[in-house]
């Protein structure tokens, strides 16, 4: 099984240990997931939008894209390219004060 990961914290996938002023709750939930999804014998890909520098604004110029169908850059057609390529989709990301 193929498992996709899409995790989003601005400390990044790293900040799993305990280390003062640079500690996610959401990394370490993904490091255990990753680990427990691998010895389950899936395959694993992980998609940080933080190390990605995605950018979830919409423009114009997106929108007009996304009604004919067709991409604005290659990151979002390769992000598109690995969820239809995945089995399980996971979504790691903290919650502040009760809004994503």
């Amino acid at each position: 099984m193929k498992t996709v990961i899409i995790f989003d914290h601005p400390y990044g996938i790293t900040a799993s240990h305990n280390q003062p002023h640079k500690r996610s709750y959401s990394a370490a939930l993904a490091q255990q997931a990753i680990k427990d999804l691998k010895d389950s014998g899936n395959s694993v890909d992980i998609i940080d939008l933080q190390k990605d520098n995605f950018n979830p604004v919409m423009s114009k110029n997106d929108l007009l894209n996304w009604r004919t169908k067709s991409f604005v850059d290659k990151q979002s057609r390769n992000y598109f390219d690995r969820l239809q390529d995945a089995d399980e989709i996971i979504f790691i990301f903290p919650i502040w004060w009760e809004m994503m």
